[in-house]
């Protein structure tokens, strides 16, 4: 358990790594008390913890009533409720269509939803980058309550970027040359192209479709290089399951796709 923001759901789940409000409205201190910690390393539950936390971080974790709890600390008992590491959900999709489906209130109920159910980091796999960016930093102000948003720069074979989804994501740029939805081919200047994506803010490149294993070597290669991180889905048709993992991506999506590993080659 680390330390981190802590907020307070509804349920009977609450994340040791979200704060309840923006840190100007929180306590100094605040006690947690009397709950059940689930540390997430396997250990047995332990019941009647006291958790504090200062200035949002977590500073001490103790059987109720064996020390002291700080003067003047706001204190909220959670008798029958559990604590818990504040949970991730490594695949969400906010900012397909941000003038569409995706309006800015749509997002953010998705993402209160998020936190107040226990996820305090979401991943987001590939949208608008210009609205992703900004419900970062929103995020990590505190301007909405949210958890922490990672997302990707979605990189594909030209093939793909006829996609109605595609052209969502990059309303106003033509098709396959937006920094954050970019067409790749055996010519394309990878560390160009990856610097761009690395300039949206984004911590990570998907690649979607259309991708070749001799145009995904080079494409992971720089982007490790330059620090992004590399997602792909676990076939990119023509690369097989095999090729896409030889090729060091660091996380495959989509379990259902490594059925093409078996596929005769037509």
């Amino acid at each position: 358990m680390g330390p981190g923001r802590l907020r307070r759901g509804g349920a009977t789940v609450l994340a040791l790594a979200v704060l309840a409000a923006a840190p100007a409205q929180a306590p100094p201190v605040t006690a947690l008390t009397h709950a059940t910690v689930i540390d997430g390393t396997g250990a047995a539950p332990r019941p009647d913890m006291t958790l504090v936390v200062r200035s949002g971080r977590i500073t001490a974790l103790f059987p109720s009533g064996t020390d002291t709890i700080p003067p003047g600390a706001a204190v909220v008992d959670l008798t029958g409720r559990y604590l818990i590491p504040g949970l991730i959900d490594t695949h969400v999709h906010l900012a397909t269509d941000p003038s569409g489906q995706d309006r800015r209130d749509v997002e953010e109920r998705v993402l209160r939803n998020a936190l107040h159910g226990g996820v305090t980091t979401v991943r987001d796999m590939a949208g608008d980058a210009r609205r992703l960016a900004d419900l970062a930093r929103s995020a990590e102000v505190g301007d909405i309550e949210s958890p922490h948003i990672h997302y990707a720069a979605l990189m594909s074979g030209p093939a793909f970027f006829d996609d109605p989804r595609v052209l969502d994501a990059s309303r106003g740029v033509p098709p396959g040359t937006a920094p954050w939805a970019r067409a790749v081919t055996a010519r394309t200047n990878w560390p160009q192209v990856v610097a761009e994506a690395r300039g949206t803010g984004a911590t990570g490149i998907k690649v979607y479709a259309a991708v070749s294993a001799a145009v995904l070597r080079p494409l992971v290669s720089e982007a490790h290089r330059q620090g992004l991180r590399v997602w792909a889905h676990a076939a990119l048709f023509p690369a097989r399951p095999g090729e896409v993992v030889a090729a060091g991506v660091d996380v495959v999506s989509h379990a259902s796709l490594l059925v093409w590993e078996g596929v005769p080659v037509l």
